[in-house]
Parts: C-alpha cells; sequence; structure tokens
C-alpha cells in the first residue's frame, strides 16, 4: 500500500538506505545503461527524492548531479505505484514551462517507474528520457517497472550488507565507510572524535566450555549492552566474530575512556543465560582521530594494538595512548614503528 499522505515517514525511509549524496556504483550504472539500450534513448537515471531536490545515483546522459524537486518529473512519479509516461512534454500542461523542456536539455518524452520500498514508501524512479516524443508500449512501461524493482532489490541487498543481522551493529563496510568519513572530516575541518575497539575475551574457550550456540549469544548480549548506551552520533560496528569498534563522534580521548569503562563494565556484568551465571568481559583499546593516520585502516590498525596490550595487561580493561602501565607504552610504541 501507498503512504503518499506520509512524507516525513518516506524521509526517514530513505534516509535509512544511506544512499543520498554517495558515489557511483556498478549495479546501478549497469541498470541504467541497459535501459538506454533496451529503449534506445539517450538519458536513463536512477532517481532519489529528498525534501527539496531529485538527485541522480546514476545518470547516463545527464550532465548535472541533482536538480530542484518542484521541476522534477520523477517528483510526479513518487505520487502514484505505477508508471509515468509523457509522450510529448510541450503538449502536457504539467511540464510545457518546465525549464528542461523549454532549455537547453530539451526534454519531449519521458517514462518512469517509482522505487517503492517494501513497506510501501516511494523513495523516487527508475526513468527513461529523450529529446523527441516517443510513444512508449504497455511492453516498455513492464520492462521498466521490472528495472525499477530490481534497483529496490539492489538498495535492500545494499542495505543488509551495511548491518550486522546476528548483532545490529553496523557491518565492517558500514563501519569502515563511517571511519573514512569521520577521518576525512578531521583532516578538513579539525574535528575530534575517538575510536574504541573491543574484543570479547577468551570467547574461544567459552565456546569449547558451553558450546557455539552460547557464544554466539555472548556476542549478542555484549553488542546489546554497548548499543543501549550510545548516542545518536555514535557508530557501534561488528569487526569480525568477537570484535567491535565504537565510533565516538565529537569525542576526545578523555571521555572516550570514560565511556569504554562503562561499556566494559556494562558487558562484564552480563550473564547469559540467566541460570548458567557465567561471566563474560571485553578488553578496549581506545585512540582519538589524528592526521597522522594516512587511512581509515590505519587508524583502526592502531587501536587494534592498544587492545592488543589490553589483553597482554590481563583482558577485562581499556588502553589507549596516555593511560596504562609505562611498559604498556613503550610496547605500543614499538609495535607502531
Amino acid at each position: 500500500m501507498r503512504r503518499d499522505d506520509d512524507e516525513r515517514g518516506r524521509l526517514a525511509a530513505l534516509k535509512r538506505y544511506d544512499i543520498l549524496d554517495t558515489g557511483p556504483e556498478e549495479e546501478f550504472d549497469l541498470a541504467t545503461e541497459l535501459a538506454r539500450s533496451i529503449f534506445a534513448v539517450p538519458m536513463a537515471a536512477i532517481v532519489l527524492i529528498d525534501g527539496r531536490r531529485q538527485w541522480f545515483k546514476s545518470r547516463p546522459g545527464i550532465l548535472m548531479s541533482h536538480t530542484s524537486r518542484e521541476t522534477a518529473f520523477c517528483d510526479h512519479t513518487i505520487r502514484k505505484d505505477t508508471v509515468l509516461v509523457v509522450e510529448d512534454a510541450t503538449k502536457d500542461p504539467r511540464f510545457l514551462n518546465n525549464p528542461f523542456v523549454t532549455g537547453e536539455a530539451g526534454i519531449r518524452s519521458y517514462m518512469g517507474a517509482p522505487l517503492i520500498t517494501p513497506d510501501g514508501y516511494n523513495l523516487g524512479a527508475f526513468c527513461v528520457l529523450d529529446t523527441m516524443p516517443r510513444d512508449f508500449s504497455d511492453v516498455d512501461r513492464e520492462v521498466i517497472t521490472n528495472l525499477g524493482k530490481l534497483t529496490m532489490a539492489h538498495m535492500e541487498m545494499r542495505l543488509i550488507a551495511s548491518e550486522d543481522a546476528q548483532t545490529g551493529a553496523a557491518s565492517t563496510r558500514g563501519f569502515m565507510k563511517a571511519l573514512d568519513q569521520e577521518l576525512e572530516k578531521h583532516k578538513r575541518h579539525h574535528t575530534k572524535s575517538t575510536l574504541a575497539i573491543f574484543d570479547i575475551d577468551n570467547l574461544g574457550a567459552i565456546a569449547a566450555a558451553h558450546g557455539v550456540t552460547f557464544s554466539d549469544s555472548v556476542v549478542t548480549a555484549a553488542a546489546h549492552a554497548v548499543l543501549k548506551g550510545l548516542r545518536k552520533s555514535d557508530t557501534l560496528g561488528r569487526l569480525g566474530e568477537d570484535e567491535f569498534g565504537i565510533l565516538l563522534a565529537g569525542t576526545d580521548d578523555t571521555d572516550a575512556y570514560v565511556a569504554a569503562e562503562r561499556f566494559r563494565k556494562e558487558i562484564e556484568s552480563c550473564r547469559i543465560p540467566e541460570n548458567l551465571r557465567v561471566a563474560f568481559t571485553a578488553s578496549f583499546g581506545i585512540l582519538p582521530v589524528s592526521s597522522r593516520f594516512e587511512s581509515a585502516r590505519d587508524w583502526l590498525t592502531s587501536a587494534q594494538a592498544l587492545v592488543g596490550l589490553a589483553k597482554d595487561a590481563g583482558r577485562n580493561r581499556s588502553v589507549t595512548e596516555m593511560r596504562g602501565p609505562s611498559e604498556l607504552s613503550s610496547r605500543l610504541r614499538s609495535r607502531m614503528n
């Protein structure tokens, strides 16, 4: 069922896909190039409509990356669940004065299928455009409808790939993307943020004693213990079987240490399941962002070295570059040099 009376929900759904203003992706570009070939048109696009503009995720034959929503053909497409066809825009009262019809672009014909989420929100359109009038057939409408469904399937897979299904944390891919963005922001604007990596202690031994299903419950419980204490600006990501990262935005290493200790104690207090009363802990490494890191991977690797020092020192503790025994600091320097 289309939710055409819920613009707020539609925009929230669009935000959930985390796709606006991202770079080109092969799956989407292949679909639009295929559409250009099938329909023999000079332009095809995957368009997403936010509150004020139409933004092109893929746009072969189109020079601009976005336009005003007010002038967008696709803004009309998202108002229905069916394909919108404009055979000759110069004869259509909705578009005959549109600047993309009267101006240099010279759009005369358009066909677009809405991009409909599984929960019924129309996020944008898959469309083809031509500079001459076109009479699109029923088969054409069916083809572009299927291309729209294929696009939404790619968006769904992209969303799933950015989240760890077991714990609800961001996937490694999603978390590394967040780290990349935070590092770039720091280099441009000198913003502060801190990365905390934690590793569940002795998970292999827990699995050997209680089984893999139980150890999976331990991982999930640890993640949920952290998630419930995160701010909206923070990000938890799963990096391995027993390793997670926490990106604490706008936080220096002193405040991050306080937060990590709180998370560590929350994890230590978990008992899964209740009747077994099995305790587990985690070791934390905490490292603020710095322009010395050439990449997010460099930042991550340096923080992981701190986790190693926490484990070497006895586990179930938090270590930063500024906190911990002096021998740990010297060993850290030797590991990082």
